[in-house]
């Protein structure tokens, strides 16, 4: 006992306990095996050749080994003390309550699933041969320790990010926000969760290889419940699409964790993780320069005229026929015109975005036969998906205009008149044109 009072910890009964439960459940672990239980191997393929590893890679799945015998776990005496000390416990139950927004009604449940599992996995891995390195326990446990009696916590969220390309290396949007190119390997060690999510075909050895990374210190005060990753994910993925055309989307779900604690998985909302075409969304230099001010600008205003544009947008995207057509002519009129009123929004529109007659001609067409097609419900064909296309295109460089430009969105019919009363010259606006768009 005196030995492990001189223990650099804190809290000498929570270590006591648990080292106790890794303990019986390393010899429960250990006996199945001497009675002939095998721990089957993966095989994993790396893409690329490196000199520190060979083509193919053998993992023991421990986990799964010590997944399998839970059951059996938790009826050990030794896991039941080590629930009922973590769930009694004050500095403990703040931790496990930490980022939840509904009641937890049993926190020994809680304190099994969200510590004591992820803990005896941890250390089946680093051991499996079920042989306790108590060195090894008491590291983890003095940094789960350091987070339980921090006065401030680390926030971090992380979505894979689908469809976009970084030619200039990670990009910052913002204090916290990140889009970075991520190696799978890191990836792996950093969420280990995430291996055992089947990411689709655009994935490298399984794994996301661009992400959204959200990060932020929670101080003790602060209401952990109110942090929600969702509205940023949408902002930054709307924002791309605006920029940089292409189809980036996000998710589709959305990894968090308190410090080194993870959270259950988060769906990403529709809008962000549905696809908008099928070419990859570039980032270059004059895009990446742009993007935090977008992010800011959508972030400042979610139920403002240039969310509700972005948002009909990306519907418009998605979307067929009469009700693309109708998402995206609805807003122009509304962004050009005071009233409802498409001769006025069409030229509007063509002075402001228009480089030259044949341009401004074009779009003072496409919204008359627009018009023309919602009033008669006719059927879509070919030439009202060039319409559609035209109009999206104009709708996504006023966007542009807004998220980037000096001008607000919502200043855009004076500018437009000034123009025609020769009170300015016209200038671009944003950073992407008509071809672009």
């Amino acid at each position: 006992m005196d030995s492990q009072l001189q223990l650099p910890i804190r809290n000498a009964g929570l270590f006591s306990s648990l080292r106790r439960f890794v303990v019986e459940a390393f010899e429960l672990l250990a006996a199945d095996r001497a009675a002939g239980a095998d721990i089957s191997f993966s095989v994993e393929e790396h893409q690329r050749l490196r000199e520190d590893k060979p083509f193919y890679e053998y993992r023991p799945m421990t986990e799964r080994f010590v997944r399998e015998r839970l059951e059996r776990i938790w009826e050990l005496d030794a896991a039941d003390d080590a629930a009922w000390t973590v769930a009694s416990d004050p500095a403990c139950a703040d931790f496990l309550r930490a980022g939840r927004t509904e009641a937890v009604a049993d926190m020994q449940l809680v304190a099994r699933r969200e510590l004591l599992e992820p803990l005896l996995v941890a250390m089946a891995e680093a051991t499996p041969d079920f042989e306790l390195d108590d060195s090894a326990l008491l590291e983890h446990y003095l940094r789960f320790e350091r987070t339980l009696y921090a006065t401030a916590r680390r926030y971090v969220a992380v979505t894979p990010l689908w469809g976009v390309k970084l030619p200039y290396g990670d990009l910052e949007l913002a204090p916290g926000v990140t889009v970075r190119a991520v190696d799978p390997e890191w990836f792996r060690m950093e969420w280990p969760e995430a291996a055992q999510l089947d990411w689709g075909d655009g994935s490298r050895d399984g794994l996301p290889t661009v992400v959204l990374q959200l990060e932020r210190q929670v101080e003790g005060d602060e209401d952990e419940t109110a942090i929600d990753p969702l509205r940023a994910i949408v902002d930054v993925t709307s924002a791309v699409r605006a920029l940089a055309g292409g189809s980036i989307t996000a998710g589709p779900l959305v990894l968090e964790r308190f410090d080194w604690r993870a959270l259950a998985p988060k769906p990403v909302p529709a809008i962000a993780a549905r696809r908008c075409g099928h070419l990859p969304s570039k980032v270059d230099a004059t895009i990446a320069s742009h993007l935090p001010t977008a992010v800011r600008r959508l972030a400042a205003e979610p139920d403002g005229t240039l969310a509700r544009a972005v948002e009909r947008y990306q519907f418009a995207a998605t979307a067929h026929g009469l009700a693309a057509m109708r998402a995206v002519f609805d807003m122009l009129v509304e962004i050009y015109a005071s009233e409802r009123e498409v001769g006025s929004a069409a030229l509007r529109m063509a002075i402001v975005l228009g480089a030259d007659l044949p341009q401004r001609r074009a779009y003072v067409d496409a919204m008359h036969a627009a018009a023309d097609a919602i009033r008669s419900a006719t059927p879509p064909g070919t030439d009202s998906v060039q319409v559609t296309r035209t109009l999206a295109g104009a709708l996504r460089t006023t966007i542009a205009a807004g998220l980037v430009g000096e001008l607000p969105i919502t200043s855009l019919q004076s500018y437009a008149d000034s123009i025609v009363l020769g009170e300015r010259e016209r200038r671009q606006l944003g950073i992407v044109s008509h071809e672009s768009a």
